[in-house]
């Protein structure tokens, strides 16, 4: 084989096998919230954010986490980030 073509072979095997974070995260944990009068999603997001102990995580990801999850249900033909009190959330987080 090609000296080239070999060393573009490791490098792709490389690139794709390290692709995100392969390290175990822990147990994910999928609890439901029920949104409270006052609430916002960016304080949603920063309670849930200090349960996971397992890996750091951006509250833009707790965030963006909770409407994708959602988004068949309690936030369905919604605004992104638009919650109402009676709204029950399912938010999902890892612990070790």
């Amino acid at each position: 084989m090609n000296p080239k073509a070999l060393l573009a072979a490791v490098i792709i095997v490389l690139a794709v096998t390290s692709c995100g974070n392969t390290e175990p995260r822990g147990q994910m944990i999928s609890e439901v919230y029920v949104v409270k009068s006052g609430d916002t999603l960016w304080q949603i997001s920063e309670q849930y954010m200090a349960k996971n102990t397992g890996g750091p995580r951006d509250i833009r990801e707790f965030y963006h986490g909770i409407i994708e999850v959602n988004s068949d249900s309690a936030l369905k033909d919604r605004v992104p980030g638009d919650i109402r009190p009676g709204d029950k959330l399912v938010i999902n987080y890892f612990v070790k």
